[in-house]
């Protein structure tokens, strides 16, 4: 039912892109609110200007639009796919035993209660041997079954949950069998039954092992404690299910029932569309991630780009100021102080200066200039430039020093806030190193007392 509500989620918004797209991007795309923060993204990230501008900014929309309801599609596709699937092999409740001296198997059942439902790891051994087929013991074995057989158990001595008995060495070349002075207690497959016990009861387990020749025996003593009022109705039914199962083992097959004390139970099969169907929340929140980071990593470079267009804003006004007092014009004055950055301000100079030449308003190209550095005190710097320029350059020397003078006051109070920043960023480190330094001073105090 989840995979469900994601696919007609999906669906849903793959349905509302298509009229968004319809309506905002084939038609209408000037008029969508979202063109003018994209246009001022590109002007950020390439030298971009009027006609150039308006056609980089619808192909970016109509790119992202494309791969966002591309994204969509694949998904609704996949998501569909996975609901066609086959559910697996079908519930019959008959489960093979495997032949005698091969591997025990298990499946993982279904326990359904009042108290909902619960999974659990239900071993199939595999048919009983006779006593000729019995290994003898090693000495090696004994010691690693000293701890094997204590299963999920903390100590030999406070026992609470089944034991493991293993048919087989870690070799497979000895055979195992098992049995108990207390049958009541623990079974010969480490079952471990407490519901009857009163107090702590300690139970003489015999390993038996033989290569079909030799036979050698150890008794290992395990204390188990009584049985615990909190255990639910599905770990009871499990309790059960492992006494029909440890009953029935000269069958080919064991059934499984389809109720055991009033608990639902039933074969749980992992299939190819259950694993997908777990991995399919995941690739979409990979998908929603990946759209994402794209734009992360533009911010990334619009971030670099305002700061360093920003730093070095005061000798770019300064430089200007200093060429066109001595008597350089205003394009030349600007092509010239623009070298303090060719990465990102020379470019938008030189694009404005060919405008210039090439016919286009001087105050106009002066303001979309300021627009495409994006910045304030850009901003505020070519406005003062489109203004004063028509009045002569006596006006426009005197706008530049005033400019100057704003700029410098600016440029210090930046290098203050990053030299604050910096000390913050370094007052964990000292304050480790003070911690260090206090603590070697005091240790021979300490260590000496």
């Amino acid at each position: 039912m989840k995979l469900v509500a994601i696919i007609l989620v999906l669906l849903s918004l793959t349905a509302v892109g298509a009229l968004l797209a319809k309506r905002h991007f084939s038609t209408n795309i000037d008029g969508s609110w979202v063109v003018p923060r994209i246009a001022g993204r590109l002007q950020k990230l390439e030298v971009l200007h009027g006609r150039s501008l308006e056609d980089a900014t619808k192909r970016y929309i109509e790119q992202r639009f494309r791969r966002f309801m591309t994204g969509l599609l694949l998904l609704w596709i996949l998501g569909l796919g996975v609901l066609l699937l086959p559910d697996g092999e079908k519930e019959t409740g008959m489960i093979r035993r495997p032949e005698a001296g091969e591997d025990a198997s298990g499946v993982t059942v279904q326990l359904t209660d009042a108290h909902g439902t619960t999974e659990a790891w239900l071993s199939i051994g595999s048919r009983s041997l006779t006593e000729e087929e019995f290994s003898v013991l090693s000495e090696d074995t004994f010691q690693l079954l000293e701890k094997d057989i204590l299963g999920r158990n903390e100590s030999a001595d406070h026992v609470t949950g089944d034991l493991s008995f293993p048919d087989r060495d870690s070799t497979g070349k000895l055979e195992i069998s098992w049995d108990t002075d207390e049958l009541t207690v623990i079974s010969r497959n480490g079952t471990v039954k407490r519901e009857e016990l009163k107090q702590e009861c300690t139970v003489n387990v015999t390993a038996t092992l033989t290569d079909g020749i030799r036979t050698k025996e150890k008794v290992y003593q395990v204390r188990v404690v009584p049985f615990s009022a909190t255990e639910t109705e599905a770990e009871r039914a499990l309790r059960s299910l492992k006494e029909m199962e440890e009953s029935s083992r000269d069958e080919e097959v064991f059934r499984l029932p389809a109720q055991v004390e009033g608990v639902t139970v039933r074969e749980q099969k992992k299939t190819g569309k259950e694993m997908i169907c777990k991995l399919y929340p995941g690739l979409v929140l990979a998908g929603v991630f990946l759209f994402f980071l794209r734009g992360s990593k533009e911010k990334e470079r619009i971030k670099k780009r305002d700061e360093r267009l920003s730093s070095v804003f005061y000798r770019f006004v300064k430089r200007m100021a200093l060429l066109i007092g001595a008597g350089e014009s205003l394009n030349a004055s600007l092509m010239k102080a623009a070298t303090v950055e060719t990465d990102y301000l020379l470019p938008e100079v030189q694009l404005a200066v060919n405008r210039i030449r090439t016919g286009s308003s001087e105050p106009e190209v002066y303001a979309d200039l300021g627009r495409g550095l994006g910045l304030p005190s850009y901003v505020r710097l070519f406005s003062t430039i489109s203004t004063a320029a028509p009045r002569g350059s006596s006006q426009l020397l005197k706008l530049m020093e005033q400019e100057v003078k704003s700029s410098e006051a600016e440029a210090k109070e930046s290098a203050r806030r990053r030299g604050e920043q910096a000390s913050e960023k370094l007052m964990l480190p000292m304050i480790i190193l003070m911690i260090v330094v206090i603590g070697i001073l005091l240790y021979p105090a300490v260590a000496g007392m």
